[in-house]
């Protein structure tokens, strides 16, 4: 890991994002990249709170600045074009080995989530996502969650990612089934599974299911008992994207949609 881009606008939340990666990513040599993203409104009254009206954009890249660990540095990019245009330049032109943004999941005035820009990162741009909500604590992670439905082959790209993760982090990883049945694994299921069980094999981990609840109600029980810190996705399973990042049901009643962490890899 030695580029990470980090899109910031004039709201707290973006530049918790950026203290956060410089909290978890403290090897030296590692470039963070300040990606000033104009476009990224606040849109309802919540947001609208947390604008710092007094604080401009050196003073936080100066606060910052005290902040990172030695042999590393803070560069402020200057990019032209619509949001997603300026972060697909940049990935490209800075070789960027992962995206650290904030959740932009406010809801609209009908009660529906606008995750656009997170939604537009995800789907069309092939790097690694740390989504950081606004609540989160930084801290040394112990637990972390891999959702998987086994139903596809993860490729090595992708477990890499994974692995390089848990070992920087020294953290438990948690591999979460969710059924909606008792149902026995497909021999396809079988075989996907213990890829991963081949790919983890060297680090703490376990493997979990929860049967009978929904998405949502399976992954907060989950996080609840085992104190999760951490959840990651497959950018290829849309289905828990939908579900369990980008649904609008239940939205102020799950804590981890407010507190947790997603990383979310491609494959």
């Amino acid at each position: 890991m030695k580029h990470i881009l980090i899109p910031v606008d004039n709201t707290d939340p973006s530049w918790t994002a950026a203290h956060c990666a410089i909290s978890m990513y403290r090897d030296a040599g590692i470039c963070f990249y300040l990606l000033p993203a104009s476009s990224l409104k606040p849109i309802d009254d919540v947001s609208k709170t947390l604008i710092a009206t007094n604080c401009n954009f050196k003073e936080r890249v100066e606060a910052l600045e005290l902040l990172i660990a030695p042999h590393q540095k803070i560069i402020g990019l200057s990019l032209e074009g619509s949001f997603i245009t300026q972060v697909k330049e940049a990935v490209h032109d800075n070789d960027i080995d992962l995206i650290v943004c904030t959740d932009v999941f406010h809801t609209t005035h009908n009660g529906q989530i606008d995750a656009i820009h997170t939604k537009a990162i995800i789907t069309r741009i092939k790097c690694p996502v740390l989504i950081v909500p606004h609540d989160f604590k930084c801290k040394p992670l112990e637990q972390v969650v891999l959702l998987s439905d086994f139903n596809f082959t993860h490729r090595s790209k992708a477990t890499n990612t994974i692995t390089d993760f848990v070992d920087r982090s020294q953290t438990h990883l948690n591999i979460l089934q969710l059924q909606t049945s008792n149902a026995i694994l497909t021999q396809s299921q079988v075989e996907n599974k213990s890829f991963l069980k081949t790919a983890l094999e060297q680090f703490s981990c376990s493997f979990h299911s929860v049967i009978n609840k929904t998405m949502d109600d399976a992954l907060q029980l989950f996080v609840s008992i085992h104190q999760v810190e951490l959840v990651i996705l497959f950018a290829k399973n849309i289905n828990f994207l939908e579900n369990i990042l980008f649904s609008s049901e239940h939205y102020h009643e799950l804590n981890y949609r407010k507190k947790v962490p997603f990383l979310i890899i491609h494959e």
